[in-house]
């Protein structure tokens, strides 16, 4: 029978070296196959150390057995479905052995590992080993904690020699930094966090496609949700997550704590956090209105953002960025279909930007159902906050819409940029459960429009 070994192995516990050794005890098994998974990956949080290191570190605990063992490399794959089919095809290619589940015994201890191979009939042996694991092991070097005793021999042979330690420092870098910078002390942050993860689906669907790995960075993480499908679909890449927000920051390394690819940065968004030319896709996702809105209603402030990114991407790097969009500024008619929404209105058009206002002209005076006169820019606003209730005293004051398309293309273009997608569009969901029989938007001529509820837009750098 064979015993196959298999996970990233960046470091092997001295629990997991005696576990491996006390293979030589079973009869049954004659052959060790080893394989180390993410083998194309190495220089991230997920994969610090190339395959070559990783190897190393299993050879001596693996010869120890007394056993034939062979060391397998396996690069990633995005599809879990298919990983079973992925690591039979690199075994038989490597070794011309068939891993059938009548004659091979899992030896892993990642439960989703564990879960593909129960699933297609494999036998999986015990492999629950007392003290540190691996990723913990790790953190203790980056925190400067003790750690050799937790380590298997051929670990700390090897990270002495080939000064491992200083590595990890290096790809670690810097963690979250410890100074409250929250955007309003007073946000529901459960609220908020889940509206943002509301959207999740429409986020990956309008900006996965245009993703560039390797260094991908999203300014404005939030919760971290969108990083973790980033994860997902991008084995092996870099990320980086950068909040304002301090709660935010640790949910965020709550969410993403298990991929150990991400790298979580306290920081503006408007301001470059990365040495220039290292990035290769920056995304910012529903945050330059914020970037905007928080700086006083500041375009210069917009303008900054774009420009740091310019600087921290790599030449044909690309910029992301999904949010709301503004009409212009062209009058229109806005009908109120019901009371509720009416007083809604009402109450935006007082408070509004910190009570400068919606300025409007009733045209229409009934109670039940009156029509005001307005541009689109500001119909548009009440339309993208008027259900934001729960947070309400926050969202008034934010303004979704900080440029048209063409004031996109201006910006991005004379920031060093070339547009390739320039895109506004409807959440149908959004205009049939909250705009519908809710309000009318009419052009003075009578044409109902909806305006686009978001803006997609991608650059490259030049």
């Amino acid at each position: 029978m064979i015993a196959l070994l298999l996970g990233r192995f960046h470091a092997l516990t001295r629990a997991q070296a005696e576990l491996v050794a006390s293979l030589a005890q079973e009869v049954n098994i004659d052959r060790i196959i080893c394989v180390v998974t993410s083998a194309d990956h190495t220089g991230t949080r997920r994969n610090p150390l190339d395959a070559e290191t990783r190897e190393a570190i299993l050879r001596p605990v693996l010869a120890s057995t007394g056993k034939r063992f062979d060391l397998v490399r396996v690069a990633d794959i995005p599809d879990d479905a298919c990983w079973v089919a992925h690591v039979r095809q690199a075994v038989g290619a490597a070794t011309y052995l068939e891993l059938s589940p009548e004659e091979t015994l899992l030896v892993s201890a990642n439960r989703d590992v564990q879960a593909l191979f129960a699933a297609a009939g494999y036998q999986l042996a015990p492999s629950q080993t007392p003290g540190l694991t691996p990723t913990e092991l790790i953190q203790r070097i980056v925190d400067g904690q003790p750690w050799e005793a937790e380590a298997a021999p051929s670990t700390v042979e090897i990270y002495r020699a080939r000064g491992v330690p200083a590595l990890l420092h290096e790809i670690f870098g810097e963690t979250i930094r410890t100074d409250d910078g929250e955007l309003a002390s007073t946000r529901d942050f459960a609220t908020y966090g889940a509206q943002m993860d509301a959207s999740l689906a429409q986020k990956i669907d309008d900006l996965v496609p245009w993703v560039r790995p390797p260094c991908i960075v999203d300014k404005g993480c939030g919760t971290g949700k969108l990083l973790v499908e980033l994860s997902r679909r991008f084995p092996g890449a870099s990320l980086v997550g950068v909040d304002l927000s301090r709660e935010f920051l640790r949910r965020s390394d709550e969410n993403t704590y298990a991929g150990g690819d991400v790298q979580l940065l306290q920081g503006d968004a408007a301001d470059q956090q990365l040495p220039d030319g290292t990035a290769d896709s920056i995304i910012f996702s529903s945050i330059m209105h914020e970037i905007y809105s928080y700086s006083g209603y500041d375009l210069g402030r917009v303008a900054r953002a774009v420009q740091s990114a310019a600087r921290e991407l790599r030449a044909s790097g690309r910029i992301l960025i999904r949010d709301g969009l503004s009409p212009g500024t062209r009058p229109v008619l806005l009908s109120l279909l019901d009371a509720e929404t009416a007083a809604r209105f009402d109450r935006f058009a007082r408070e509004f930007k910190h009570g400068l206002g919606a300025p409007h002209e009733r045209v229409d005076e009934r109670v039940d159902k009156p029509v005001v006169r307005l541009s689109a820019h500001l119909a548009n606003e009440f339309l993208c906050k008027k259900d934001y209730v729960k947070n309400w005293d926050i969202e008034v004051h934010e303004e979704y819409g900080a440029h048209t398309l063409d004031g996109w293309r201006a910006l991005l273009e004379a920031s060093d940029f070339v547009v390739r997608k320039l895109d506004g569009y409807v959440n149908e969901w959004i205009r049939d459960h909250r705009y519908r029989d809710h309000v009318l938007l009419t052009e003075l001529d009578g044409r109902a429009f909806w305006p686009a509820t978001n803006a997609v837009v991608v650059a490259e750098k030049r």
